[in-house]
């Protein structure tokens, strides 16, 4: 006689970037063990390609993981762990002033529902100028992960992965491949180039700020924690 299968409750939060609600539900064990797994390797595209896993198998709504942006991916997993492990993440932090000698760590406790997606969500238009404009997305985890981030030529590529258009006052040029949009960057003057790379530096970032009272030495102190790795050292 086959064992009996166990239900598993359903959540409802919305997609940062787009505010689309979807439905999930918390990770099971062996969504559990494929994380653990990557963690104990300590290789952070096996812990990326873990996360993207997990909330694939955990989001019931018909939603394709790979185009979220990297913000939307570290907020929604943040949902899951808090519905799946618990809405409260014990850290230990030490003193952000380099200058103060006392090495203690204190113990502090956050709420995953205070942990909140910080920066403007824009609609990814940005003038070159006063005629030719393009259309931009936020980069997911799976751009992130295929680039060096200190490499020109990649963030080149990273770039033209990310843009989704070009247009003018009469019409949407779609149709092109990375290689040839990396020649097209090539041709932008440094100001109107530094319009594209603003959007990606300024891009939403999953961030909280926490406060606290060192018990060894008794100054209070500050630290502002940004990205999914932040909430998990």
């Amino acid at each position: 006689m086959a064992l009996p299968t166990l239900s598993a409750p359903e959540f409802i939060t919305a997609v940062p970037s787009t505010g689309e609600e979807i439905k999930y539900r918390p990770f099971l064990v062996k969504e559990e063990k494929i994380l653990l797994m990557a963690l104990e390797g300590n290789d952070q595209d096996e812990i990326t390609n873990a996360i993207l896993k997990i909330l694939g198998n955990c989001i019931i709504s018909d939603i394709d993981i790979n185009t979220l942006a990297t913000f939307d991916v570290e907020y929604l997993f943040l949902k899951l762990r808090g519905k799946s492990v618990g809405e409260v993440i014990e850290l230990k932090v030490g003193h952000s002033n380099p200058d103060n000698a006392c090495t203690h760590r204190t113990e502090i406790d956050i709420n995953i529902d205070a942990i909140e997606v910080v920066g403007e969500i824009s609609d990814g238009k940005i003038q070159i100028d006063d005629n030719i404009g393009v259309k931009v997305r936020f980069a997911g985890m799976t751009d992130i992960k295929q680039i060096d981030t200190d490499s020109t030529s990649d963030l080149f590529k990273l770039i033209s992965n990310c843009i989704e258009f070009v247009y003018d006052d009469e019409n949407v040029y779609g149709d092109f491949t990375v290689k040839e949009m990396e020649k097209w960057l090539e041709q932008l003057s440094s100001e109107q180039f530094s319009k594209i790379t603003t959007f990606f530096n300024e891009s939403p970032k999953l961030q909280h700020k926490v406060a606290w009272k060192c018990p060894e030495c008794g100054k209070e102190d500050e630290l502002i924690l940004e990205g999914l790795a932040a909430f998990f050292t």
